[in-house]
């Protein structure tokens, strides 16, 4: 084999293990992924959902993009419909899902009339029922625990 021969099946050798190298690390990746999110539970996987649907609210109120706010909006309303998101059954948790599905509402028309500082506003009362949601999961699970 000459010199050239010889350089070219060098180049093509290394670039075969790198791409190699890539593929396995992309497969672990995701594999370690994908048993991540089997040890989840659902909660926890709606959870991280409406997580990921705030970021998209948060940075369509930033850019003042309507359309990134009401994807955000749209998918918070869903999960909030969702049967996994009920996880009590009394009155107070049913008031803390309306006025949450309501400030949400109020959001995505105040963005999609591009009047993005009361959607701002709205964010800020939309964020603040979740807290005020979580307080009561945890206050009542701590009532129970006793």
């Amino acid at each position: 084999m000459n010199t050239a021969g010889f350089l070219r099946f060098s180049t093509f050798f290394k670039l075969a293990i790198s791409t190699a190298c890539i593929a396995f690390a992309g497969w672990l990746t995701w594999s370690a992924s994908a048993q991540e999110k089997e040890k989840k539970n659902p909660v926890e996987i709606s959870m991280r959902q409406k997580l990921e649907a705030c970021s998209k609210v948060l940075e369509g109120l930033t850019i003042e993009d309507k359309d990134l706010v009401h994807e955000g909006t749209t998918t918070l309303t869903a999960l909030s419909k969702a049967e996994v998101w009920q996880v009590l059954t009394d009155s107070d948790y049913r008031e803390h899902t309306q006025t949450f599905r309501s400030s949400i509402k109020r959001l995505d028309e105040a963005a999609q009339k591009s009047e993005f500082a009361s959607a701002q506003l709205e964010w800020l009362d939309a964020t603040k029922r979740c807290f005020d949601c979580h307080n009561h999961v945890r206050a009542d699970r701590a009532s129970k625990a006793k």
